[in-house]
């Protein structure tokens, strides 16, 4: 795997990371439906699957 395809792997899931972080505090201190965030986490684990994904088939072409 290519630095820039680690880079990027590790870029993006901060950039997911952190909505599912918000999301935690306004459930923990603000009280925030847990309706809404278990939409947002449904919607957080397919965007993490298509990382996933990405990383695989990234280490698998090396082989």
């Amino acid at each position: 795997m290519t630095g820039v395809m680690l880079e990027l792997i590790v870029e993006f899931g901060v950039i997911l990371i952190s909505p599912i972080v918000f999301h935690y505090y306004l459930w923990k201190y603000k009280k925030l439906a847990p309706a809404v965030i278990l939409k947002d986490f449904k919607i957080y684990a397919c965007l993490y699957g298509l990382i996933l994904i990405a990383a695989i088939f990234a280490i698998w072409k090396q082989y």
